[in-house]
């Protein structure tokens, strides 16, 4: 096991490949969305077992908006559907919160209201604080913050204004799916973040990997700009 004081508080993943990986079985990309969809039960049970504090997950970006129309609704419908009592049971008996941050554009009304009410049954939950990241963007979390940022003075105070202004930095960044590229997710929240990029597409991804990308991080030399 990695000594607790190496562990990573937070750990964000930009969730990567559910479609390449649906293709590599003939099948549509929406059956590697949904698929994907069901990885994060796993992932989630790793992180706890790892003792990681936060988890956050890259689910839909401002930018996938201009994907077809057909994958964007279904996407909505996915997270839609995720967001029901059976959800709240297994959050709730892992003792996981869920936190959702995001924009509210374009969002339904009916959507906005399943989130509210998942966090809400889950908010004294300790053990992990699950973050979705849907319908969002690192630059207009910025962009938002900047607008009522007239009195900030110090770094904490525009962390303050931000949406994830009560989590920890992100310490451990992975992007899965082969790709090398952080696409707009946490940019703020990353400034000192250890990037791993790994091969594996989202749904293939699991529990002995992420243990792998946590033994990686443990052995790497944080200097946060100072010379050691």
């Amino acid at each position: 096991m990695i000594s607790i004081n190496k562990v990573p508080k937070h750990v964000a993943i930009i969730m990567d490949g559910n479609g390449r990986w649906a293709q590599t079985k003939n099948k549509l990309r929406i059956f590697g969305h949904k698929m994907g969809a069901e990885n994060i039960g796993k992932i989630v049970d790793a992180a706890i077992q790892e003792r990681v504090q936060v988890l956050s997950l890259f689910a839909f970006s401002c930018e996938n908006r201009n994907r077809p129309k057909s994958e964007v609704v279904f996407l909505m419908k996915l997270f839609q559907n995720t967001l029901n009592s059976k959800t709240i049971d297994k959050l709730n008996k892992r003792s996981v919160q869920l936190r959702w941050t995001g924009l509210r554009d374009k969002l339904s009304s009916k959507l906005l209201e399943s989130i509210l009410l998942v966090q809400a049954a889950t908010k004294h939950n300790k053990k992990l604080i699950l973050n979705i990241c849907f319908n969002y963007g690192g630059m207009q979390d910025i962009l938002q913050a900047a607008r009522n940022a007239k009195k900030c003075k110090t770094i904490e105070d525009f962390n303050r204004l931000l949406l994830t202004k009560d989590l920890p930095p992100v310490d451990l960044l992975i992007r899965t799916g082969n790709e090398k590229r952080i696409s707009n997710f946490l940019l703020w929240q990353s400034a000192y973040a250890e990037i791993i990029f790994t091969s594996a597409l989202w749904p293939a991804y699991n529990g002995k990997i992420f243990h792998k990308n946590l033994i990686e991080f443990s052995n790497r030399g944080r200097r946060f700009g100072k010379i050691n």
